[in-house]
């Protein structure tokens, strides 16, 4: 009877350490502290902070931030790629040669910018497949205008591809993201 008793009280003492290490496991994935769950701003997030801390840089700051703008955009759209490869140097020389007499940012109202409608997008004839974004800048006084942006992960990173004028051609449609893109590059 003492064996019948240690074999019944061995089983008991499994099962409830089952169902405890079960019940742990459902609650842990229920809060979200599970190592199955991914952890940190989505893709649809990182693709929005991307595109908005390119356009501030470009757009927001007097004078425009080139080192900020060459680190986020791809090696490919860095204007000095056809001659050193898109290096981070040459690119912040080439933004800056070709920003010279254009900075119209100073003494304007701030500018509100506000990045929605992210995408899916297919590649083009010039650009690789990746997450399309619409851009909405507005200025206090000035008419809002619109871009719509492809950025593609490089390096682990996701990066600004493309840059378009949605211009008038897109003027009442609310997401023109992928026939921008597709049409314009």
């Amino acid at each position: 009877m003492t064996a019948y008793r240690h074999r019944r009280a061995t089983v008991t003492a499994l099962t409830t350490a089952v169902l405890v290490a079960a019940l742990a496991s459902c609650s842990s994935a229920s809060s979200g502290t599970s190592d199955d769950h991914p952890k940190g701003p989505g893709e649809a997030q990182q693709v929005t902070t991307v595109a908005k801390d390119y356009l501030h840089a470009w757009m927001a700051v007097s004078p425009a931030d080139h080192k900020t703008m060459c680190e986020l955009k791809t090696k490919a759209a860095r204007p000095n790629f056809g001659q050193d490869g898109g290096t981070l140097d040459g690119c912040i020389t080439a933004s800056k040669d070709g920003a010279a007499g254009k900075d119209d940012n100073a003494g304007r109202a701030p500018l509100d910018i506000t990045v929605d409608h992210v995408q899916d997008v297919t590649a083009s004839r010039k650009h690789p497949a990746g997450k399309g974004a619409l851009a909405t800048l507005h200025r206090d006084g000035e008419e809002p205008f619109r871009y719509a942006m492809r950025l593609i992960k490089e390096d682990g990173h996701w990066r600004v591809e493309q840059t378009t004028d949605v211009g008038d051609n897109y003027r009442h449609s609310d997401d023109p993201v992928a026939g921008v893109l597709e049409n314009m590059g």
